[in-house]
């Protein structure tokens, strides 16, 4: 799933709480998945051992500059 699979309509509350890989979230963000680990760490979730993934909802904000870095 990717930011333009909703079109011209906003995600829906559940959608913004699902949870990306951090693939996803670096191609919505712009941004590598190693740079969000370090400046975005607190909008990360730990999904395994080995895996880590993000919120829609943070990712979106990060896209937009509206989240702060740690």
């Amino acid at each position: 799933m990717s930011i333009d699979d909703f079109g011209e309509r906003p995600p829906s509350w559940l959608e913004l709480e699902s949870i990306k890989p951090m693939s996803v979230a670096g191609k919505i963000t712009s941004l590598s998945p190693d740079t969000l680990r370090r400046e975005y760490s607190e909008y990360v979730v730990q999904l395994s051992p080995r895996r880590t993934g993000m919120k829609l909802r943070d990712a979106l904000a990060i896209a937009a500059g509206k989240a702060r870095r740690t």
